[in-house]
């Protein structure tokens, strides 16, 4: 088959006939095309040639190159040479056969910054070169804030930026990273969550920045590839997603780095535990990478955060000055801002449109909370907006009115629409949040929310994207007066809400009890048959394992590798990844450090061995891990004739002391064997199999009773006080705008409200200057009486009882908790209860969205107890 393959891959041309079929060869060679009556050896040779010079030309632009290989692709991995069995597993490259032991590379070393401080610890004057510099990536002069940032980056000093959407923050990374690369080889990472956008920053980069980026959505070859450039010394500025390089194969990206520099982490406020979009995948960037790059230099570039939550961001970079260069983001002066609280507010929105204020602007987007209405709200404006068109650019007016854009379109839609809109083809965009981020077009002349935005920070990211070119430009909020946006942005709160039941079997999930601190064997006889773990093995397991977990009183047990699988964790638990991610984030930063998350990898293994148990006996004498696990079988099974096992990798490698990419680099060796006499390898037809990936972690095994509770007390007060702090904000939210909205869009229809904007601003610089804001959130804790906007439950409760029942007859098969009954009344889906399924049934879908979700949890709970489910 490979000789097949390799012949397919090379241009084949017959030997020159003899002179009576010379005829028919000539004929034969017209009919496929090959015409080589004349010197068919040169012609070959010449083909080649020009082949080779292809590929050359080829390797030289993109990196790589080199011949194509004839060999088949793995579907797993995207590389080349295997099946898709034999595919290297997440954070492991494939060794081949009796490959030798990978040794760890060294990480590159520091990177001195440019210009040392003062005797007394101040920056540096801005020399000459900055400048020039500043001149060669096409801009005049620096505008506020950035060049003090730029000299503290080149200084060495960690720094936290907050800056308008559209103020120049690219250059504060930018410049830096142009000056280093300069004077020694080394890289800038950027650390940006916009996976989809990452292609058109690196696109966006001046021409004297050489830039690429890796993310998790990217195959194995096409990392490779970046990686290939960036060691060449081709690359200046990394983007990385955070995925990428906290998740499986970030430890082996990072040791493939050149020095770096200085890393710039991209929405910052992604840091804080405390900010309105909270990423658990964040809080482990810098500790990875002061850990194992030793980078001490950190820039944080974010448009919305808060005092408190710009302190938090700077603890986790590591700012050890006042925070002078967090001061608020504020709104820009070019943007006049409008509310208003409409009855209909499609309608107002169409009305509004139409007016004079609107009518002649030619790049609008709108903002909408959910998919199905950015849908409808787009095939509305067609019809009524057919007539009323501006002059796009160049004095051409928009081919399209307007078109939907949110996250459940496919990738070309979303891409066609996005490009449509960029160049000036679509004059209105009904979007939800996701649309805008990273949008690089200057001129955009409104920026409209039909709904109220789920926070201050959002609708502050939002109406930055309008007027990025100092021209003036519009945006106004719609409101409805029942309040139903507000209910609609509380169903997103209320679906990130756990129980105490979850939280509970996840500690024990992580804190399995162990044997560490048990007595000997021959002070205390084996339980049962099962093997005691021995002195030598634990004393293995101290070397290998990482430094005690837990600082706090000195423990009997080194802590254990465990891994928790991710499917059966999500359904057991009925909670997404991203939640157990998070509450798993929280236990390793406690002052005790409960716990150290590591790189998720695949648990279990799957040996098909086809000799049976004699060839496993046999193999079994050179691979550890696989005597190991035979000898702690029991007989009975041993006997069995089977040809097959599966067992837990992690589980196996804490128990040898080993470390886990050992064990499977020992397993994966078991596919070959070497011939007695010659030594080539040959394949033993075992085949070895890597599956179900898992959160991998290291934990204590001997926690006490009390200090479980504790920990659950702790996870289950913070996800408690998150829920709280994001209900205060939202009706802080809901409060404000409705106390200085127009009753009606009419006021805003010709010309925008001078008074009003500036009212709006106030309240927005007031709310990011505001330095303590647990005041706000004990007010509304001791709150008594309904949440706002929802009706009493004196004439609801009966029916609310019945439905409940009702729902519980139709399912009777279903473990309902009172969370996951409630969850459905208010239209929330989840891992067990899914929309797909329950959303169906419109008799209790989204049915009581209108009515406090607690009380809704307690009923159903009362109602469960009753019919003893």
């Amino acid at each position: 088959m490979a000789g097949k393959a390799e012949g397919m891959s090379h241009l084949h041309i017959s030997p020159r006939p003899a002179v009576q079929d010379r005829g028919n060869y000539i004929r034969l060679n017209m009919k496929q095309k090959r015409y080589s009556q004349g010197r068919v050896l040169r012609v070959r040779l010449l083909r080649k040639q020009a082949w080779k010079q292809k590929w050359q030309k080829k390797g030289e632009c993109f990196g790589g190159g080199g011949p194509r290989a004839t060999v088949k692709a793995g579907l797993s991995c995207g590389q080349l040479g295997h099946w898709a069995p034999q595919c290297p597993q997440p954070g492991e490259e494939d060794t081949g056969p009796a490959g030798p032991e990978p040794k760890v590379p060294h990480l590159a070393p520091a990177v001195l910054p440019l210009y040392p401080l003062g005797p007394s610890g101040q920056v540096a004057e801005t020399p000459t070169e900055v400048f020039q510099a500043l001149e060669q990536l096409g801009h005049q002069a620096f505008r506020p804030r950035q060049e003090h940032t730029i000299m503290r980056i080149l200084s060495g000093l960690s720094t936290l930026l907050v800056l308008p959407t559209g103020a120049g923050k690219s250059l504060c990374y930018q410049l830096p990273a142009l000056l280093y690369s300069r004077r020694s080889p080394c890289l800038t990472l950027v650390i940006s969550p916009l996976l989809s956008l990452m292609d058109d920053q690196v696109s966006g980069l001046p021409p004297c920045l050489k830039g690429a980026c890796i993310h998790s959505g990217m195959t194995r070859k096409k990392q490779e590839s970046v990686l290939r450039k960036v060691q060449a010394a081709q690359v200046h500025v990394l983007m990385l997603s955070p995925e990428a390089l906290v998740g499986a194969g970030g430890h082996t990206i990072l040791t493939q780095l050149p020095p770096v520099a200085f890393v710039c982490v991209d929405e910052a406020h992604c840091l804080s535990q405390w900010s309105h979009n909270f990423r658990p995948c964040y809080l482990r960037i810098c500790k990875m990478l002061r850990e194992r790059m030793g980078v001490q230099c950190f820039l944080g570039l974010t448009a919305t955060a808060t005092r408190s939550t710009a302190r938090d961001v700077a603890q986790h970079l590591g700012v050890v000055e006042e925070l002078g260069l967090c001061g608020p983001a504020p709104i820009p002066a070019n943007l006049h801002l409008s509310v208003s609280i409409d009855r209909d507010p499609d309608q107002a929105l169409v009305t509004l449109l139409q007016g004079g204020r609107f009518r002649a602007l030619d790049s609008i987007i709108v903002y909408c909370n959910r998919r199905e209405d950015t849908e409808r709200v787009a095939a509305l404006l067609r019809t009524c907006l057919f007539a009323v068109q501006g002059p796009g650019p160049g004095d051409r007016a928009p081919e399209a009115v307007a078109e939907a854009y949110h996250a459940g379109m496919c990738s070309r839609e979303r891409q066609r629409v996005q490009r449509a809109f960029m160049q000036g083809h679509l004059r209105v965009v009904v979007a939800t949040v996701a649309f805008g981020m990273g949008l690089h077009r200057p001129d955009v002349r409104a920026v409209l929310h039909l709904g109220l935005p789920p926070s201050f920070e959002s609708y502050v990211q939002a109406i930055g994207r309008a007027g990025r070119d100092g021209q003036p430009a519009h945006c106004h909020l719609f409101l409805r007066p029942q309040g139903e946006d507000l209910q609609e942005l509380r169903r997103h709160v209320h679906a990130n809400s756990i129980d105490f039941l979850a939280v509970k079997k996840l500690v024990q999930h992580i804190f399995p009890p162990c044997i560490c601190a048990q007595p000997p064997p021959e002070e205390q006889g084996g339980v049962g048959g099962e093997r005691p773990v021995t002195k030598s093995l634990i004393q293995k397991a101290k070397y290998h394992s990482s430094p005690q977990v837990a600082p706090g009183p000195r423990r009997a047990c080194p802590g254990h590798k465990l891994a928790l699988p991710v499917q059966p964790t999500v359904q057991a638990l009925d909670l997404p990844e991203e939640a157990i991610e998070t509450l798993l984030c929280y236990l390793e930063l406690h002052p005790r450090r409960w716990l150290e998350l590591l790189p998720p990898t695949y648990t279990r293994c799957r040996l098909r061995c086809p000799g049976g148990p004699t060839q496993l006996q046999a193999l079994a004498h050179r691979c550890p891990p696989l005597a190991v696990y035979l000898a702690r079988q029991p007989p009975e099974d041993t006997r069995q004739d089977s040809r097959s096992m599966e067992f837990d990798m992690v589980e196996l490698a804490d128990l040898m002391g080993w470390e886990l990419a050992s064990v499977r680099r020992a397993l994966r060796q078991l596919r070959w064997d070497q011939k007695p006499r010659t030594g080539v390898p040959q394949s033993t037809g075992v085949l070895v199999e890597f599956q179900e990936l898992a959160f991998h972690l290291h934990s204590p095994g001997d926690l006490t009773a009390e200090e479980r509770d504790e920990i659950c007390d702790f996870l289950y007060g913070r996800v408690q006080a998150r829920e709280s702090q994001a209900l205060t904000h939202l009706h802080r939210n809901f409060q404000a705008f409705h106390s200085m909205a127009f009753p009606s869009c009419g006021p805003c229809l010709e010309q925008p409200s001078e008074e009003q904007s500036t009212k709006l601003k106030a309240l927005l610089g007031r709310y990011f200057e505001e330095v303590e804001e647990a005041q706000g959130l004990e007010a509304v804790g001791n709150e008594q009486g309904p949440e706002l906007g929802q009706a009493m439950f004196q004439n609801w409760e009966g029916q609310i009882r019945r439905d409940i029942r009702q729902l519980l007859s139709l399912w009777p098969e279903e473990k309902f908790s009172g969370r996951a009954v409630a969850r459905i009344f208010h239209g929330i889906g989840s891992p067990c209860y899914p929309a797909q399924v329950y959303g169906r049934d419109r008799r209790f879908w989204r049915k009581y969205l209108h009515l406090n979700f607690h009380t809704l949890m307690c009923l159903a709970t009362e109602e469960l107890l009753l019919v003893g489910r």
